[in-house]
């Protein structure tokens, strides 16, 4: 990649992150469903707090960054620093995976940067430390020139205080926030857009992630017995997916074979559904949809990758 490109897309990266972090979410756990390392992508993350988080005995800072990555959702975490009335804007990955650091370079807080490059996961951020009315905020932005992906999106909160050590608690707490579990998952034709989600089990994550834990929270769906192409036609046959953690589910995860060949060449409607959760410690899904556009669709939407949560219900 070259030099100008790299610094144009470093720009861009940071310029959404900056526009979008304050105002975005507010608490204490911000839950972000995506980033990736990929070779030439850049994952953003921007946070801001209204309480200085400089200090805390027994740990280098008080805000807690909890990486889960990989096939195995292995989990990796560290603590940074993050000043009162501060605004945080970093690179996921380090420079010695692709990274560009800090976008203020000047910036006294302490980030968290992700070592490893060509990876794709979810984060967990907490403010472990202040004992006033939390105001931490956060968003992701992403630019992945290889995919056509240029995405901004906040943080999710757990809406429950963490900095007093009397709530620390409450960190990766989600089994009161996230209750999704059905989900009507529609698809394009594969010859115009290829769909897929990443998917992340959310529940309560307290005790996995303070005793350095991977998350093993799991659900299964189920295509409750039938399929449908664009036309409201029905296909029986049931078929189910687990998620443990995290991961990309696409829709044929989801159909027998029988089921994939008969709604190919239109798409598909899933009307997916977990009736109770494959761990206690699980308690729904983050879905996120990821829709890529072929070529055959021409101008302007060839090529480019949009990402959004998908809306749970049917």
């Amino acid at each position: 990649m070259k030099k100008t490109f790299q610094k144009t897309l470093i720009a861009a990266a940071a310029g959404v992150a900056l526009m979008s972090a304050v105002g975005t979410a507010s608490a204490n756990s911000l839950l972000f469903p995506y980033f990736t390392t990929a070779t030439g992508a850049q994952s953003v993350l921007s946070l801001y707090s209204g309480e200085d988080n400089t200090t805390l005995a027994g740990q280098a800072g008080a805000v807690h960054y909890v990486y889960n990555y990989g096939s195995s959702c292995t989990h990796y975490d560290a603590y940074g620093k993050l000043t009162a009335n501060d605004i945080l804007t970093h690179s996921i990955a380090a420079t010695s995976a692709g990274g560009f650091g800090k976008a203020v370079s000047s910036d006294t807080s302490v980030p968290v940067y992700f070592p490893l490059s060509g990876q794709t996961g979810f984060l967990v951020v907490t403010e472990r430390q202040g004992t006033g009315t939390t105001t931490l905020q956060g968003s992701m932005a992403i630019v992945d020139p290889s995919s056509g992906l240029v995405v901004s999106y906040a943080g999710i909160t757990n809406a429950l205080a963490t900095d007093a050590a009397a709530n620390a608690a409450n960190e990766g707490k989600y089994d009161t926030v996230i209750t999704d579990n059905t989900f009507a998952l529609a698809s394009l034709p594969s010859s115009l857009v290829t769909t897929s989600w990443y998917a992340v089990v959310a529940g309560d994550m307290y005790t996995a992630i303070n005793t350095g834990a991977d998350w093993t929270g799991a659900i299964t769906l189920t295509n409750q017995g039938n399929i449908y192409n664009n036309d409201e036609v029905a296909y029986s046959g049931t078929k189910t997916k687990k998620t443990t953690c995290a991961g990309s589910i696409v829709a044929s995860d989801l159909m027998t074979d029988a089921q994939v060949a008969a709604v190919g060449s239109t798409g598909s409607l899933i009307k997916a559904s977990n009736t109770a959760a494959s761990s206690a410690a699980a308690s729904g899904l983050v879905m996120m949809k990821m829709q890529a556009v072929q070529a055959a669709v021409g101008a302007p939407f060839a090529g480019k990758q949009f990402l959004h949560r998908e809306v749970a219900g049917y």
